[in-house]
């Protein structure tokens, strides 16, 4: 075996020392890089892991529990301007809203066209009795509506009860559909003096006699109430108007009638017949 000369032993030695070192240096900043990339690298995931979860706040959460209240849409209570107006729509004279209005050109063109349609007078004025009787008689109409409105609902048939009760003179309270004591006593007293117990319950056969019994009032107070106001416009009528006259007595003495004479009513014109100013 031929031993390799010595310079190209100190060459390869050399040469190997440089590259180990090399291989040395590269590894050594590669580490160094490595490890500078790779706590970068850590540093942006920690700190993005941080800044991705929000900080802590107290969170109020809404309760899920949900209250079911029936919301209540009163209508608007009726005052004496509107009974007016509601009378004169239910005479069909009036074709409006029910305002309260009164002065309107609308409300006084229906009261004119009533007055004319009744003989009262051609005016759009009322009289003090003709508004009493209107704002009666639309109280009456709101009643009616009341009666006759369809619907098996708690405050459909709550209004219908308790203004039968009203019409029929055992509720006193106001018509809003709640049947509470007031209500109850108003039934018991019904069925007590109707002669069907004290119960303070209706059963269907009760409240169909109630509605029914109540309607027949109303609607004799309303034809009532027309009656007078269509009376307004006629002239008094005296009592003795459309009776028979006294017939006289005659009174024979022997064979010659005595005759008795009518004494007129006015002394002044004794010679002349009475005569009625109504033909």
């Amino acid at each position: 075996m031929k031993k390799a000369p010595l310079s190209l032993t100190l060459t390869g030695l050399l040469l190997c020392g440089t590259l180990a070192y090399a291989d040395f240096a590269d590894g050594l900043v590669g580490g160094l890089v490595g490890g500078a990339v790779g706590s970068v690298i850590t540093n942006e995931v920690y700190n993005s892991k941080k800044s991705s979860q929000p900080r802590y706040r107290p969170v109020h959460r809404k309760s899920h529990k949900k209250y079911h209240t029936t919301k209540r849409v009163s209508a608007p209570v009726m005052n004496d301007a509107m009974k007016i107006q509601k009378a004169l729509k239910g005479l069909g004279f009036y074709h409006g809203a029910l305002d309260g209005e009164v002065n309107s050109f609308e409300t006084r063109t229906a009261i004119k066209e009533m007055n004319n349609a009744y003989g009262i007078g051609n005016t759009a004025a009322l009289r003090p009795e003709e508004r009493d009787t209107l704002i009666y008689l639309g109280t009456l109409f709101a009643f009616d509506r009341n009666l006759i409105a369809r619907g098996n609902d708690k405050i459909t048939r709550g209004k219908r009860i308790q203004t039968a009760l009203k019409v029929l003179g055992f509720y006193h309270g106001t018509i809003d559909g709640s049947v509470g004591p007031m209500t109850r006593n108003a039934i018991a007293a019904y069925q007590q003096a109707y002669g069907m117990g004290a119960s303070p319950q209706l059963d269907f056969e009760a409240e169909y006699q109630l509605i029914s019994n109540a309607r027949t009032a109303n609607d004799k107070n309303i034809n009532d109430s027309i009656a007078s106001l269509k009376a307004m416009g006629r002239p008094a009528v005296p009592q003795n108007i459309g009776q028979p006259a006294p017939k006289p007595q005659d009174d024979t003495v022997g064979s010659q009638p005595k005759v008795i004479q009518m004494q007129p009513a006015n002394a002044a014109q004794p010679n002349r017949p009475v005569q009625s100013q109504y033909r």
